[in-house]
């Protein structure tokens, strides 16, 4: 799934896939996703337009929005200009001082929902995979305070 930096914001709550708070998000830290050419037949599902299995196909009349609206033509909307976070890091936590900071990626977010995320896996796996790792460090050093951060 692709985010930008509207998606997922610092002050979002976080859960758990068994609904388990695990704090609040703190930090996003975008990170690029490997670039891929995109044309427009990735976005087209069907040779045959839907327009033309339609009850009173308008097209045949003048009608310019069923080729305009089209998914070759990304269905007639404009990119916003939104930064994507592409491959980064999301940073949790219940205080808002780097202490038990949690970080992990974004491939572990299942849902975004107005103010909460969501991830996939249940809060004992993320006790037991070690999920929980050295955020306040890279928060420390992000700083310039490194010589405060533990080994």
């Amino acid at each position: 799934m692709s985010f930008d930096l509207r998606d997922i914001r610092p002050g979002m709550d976080v859960y758990s896939f068994d609904n388990v708070y695990l704090g609040t998000v703190r930090r996003v830290m975008p990170e690029p996703a490997p670039r891929r050419a995109v044309g427009p037949q990735d976005f087209q599902a069907s040779q045959l337009p839907g327009e033309l299995l339609g009850p009173m196909p308008t097209a045949t009349i003048g009608n310019p929005g069923p080729s305009t609206q089209s998914a070759r033509r990304r269905f007639a909307s404009q990119p916003d200009g939104a930064p994507p976070i592409g491959q980064g890091r999301l940073v949790f936590g219940r205080l808002p001082v780097p202490i038990g900071w949690r970080e992990v990626s974004l491939d572990n977010v299942l849902a975004v929902s107005l103010e909460r995320v969501v991830l996939r896996r249940t809060a004992a796996e993320l006790a037991r995979r070690g999920q929980s790792s050295h955020a306040h460090e890279s928060a420390a050093r992000e700083r310039g305070g490194a010589e405060h951060s533990r080994s």
